[in-house]
Parts: C-alpha cells; sequence; structure tokens
C-alpha cells in the first residue's frame, strides 16, 4: 500500500510540475508594450527635434512678408511716439503726488503695442 500512495504522489507532483511548466511558458509571452506618444517619429534625430530643418511653406526662415514688414514698420514708429509721450509726461508728473492713474493706463499701451510687434513679428 505504501508503495501505490508513493506512485500516486510522484504522479501528482509530476503533474503538477508540468502544469506549472506550462504556465510559466505562457506567462512568458506577454503582450508588447506600447509606444509612447512622446517617443520621436524618425528615430535618427535626437528627441525634441522631429521637425528640425523641416521648413513650413516655401519661404524661407527668418523673411517677413512685405504686407506684414510694412505694418511692423508702422507699429513701430507710433511705438515710438507713444514712448516718446510717456516719457515727456513721466519727466512733468510732480513726484510728491500720487502717480496719475493715466500713465498706468499708456504704459499698458505702450506695452500692449510692443507684444503685438512681437507676436506679428513671430507668426510671420
Amino acid at each position: 500500500m505504501r508503495e501505490s500512495r508513493r506512485k500516486l504522489l510522484v504522479a501528482i507532483t509530476a503533474v503538477a510540475a508540468g502544469a506549472l511548466t506550462t504556465r510559466a511558458g505562457f506567462s512568458q509571452m506577454s503582450p508588447q508594450p506600447m509606444p509612447s506618444p512622446n517617443a520621436p517619429r524618425n528615430q535618427n534625430v535626437p528627441g525634441g527635434l522631429d521637425n528640425a530643418g523641416v521648413q513650413q511653406g516655401n519661404r524661407q526662415p527668418g523673411t517677413l512678408n512685405p504686407v506684414s514688414w510694412g505694418a511692423v514698420q508702422k507699429d513701430a514708429e507710433k511705438l515710438y511716439q507713444m514712448a516718446g509721450e510717456f516719457k515727456d509726461q513721466v519727466n512733468q508728473t510732480n513726484l510728491s503726488s500720487t502717480l496719475p492713474v493715466n500713465l498706468l493706463k499708456e504704459a499698458h499701451q505702450i506695452e500692449k503695442l510692443a507684444k503685438q510687434i512681437q507676436d506679428r513679428m513671430k507668426s510671420s
């Protein structure tokens, strides 16, 4: 009887070992990871430089549209005039009194115009 129990125990152990072996084989076949959406599309360029050297449109980089350049020149002249008027008003302001609100508004308008010029030059 001992002999039959041993055979039964060996058979159960062999079946369990076979089951564990096949499970280990299945677990090694894991799915491939998905590529990162931030990974470069072209593997030959460093990260973040996917479109490096690729020009948008047929214009040379750094050139402006003539119409846009005329608008930049006009706005720059207006900015220069506003800055000169602002400087004159600041020189005439009494330092012992409070700062006039119209100076703050004009400074904001000058800053806004300068930002528009900058944005126009970047987009062109």
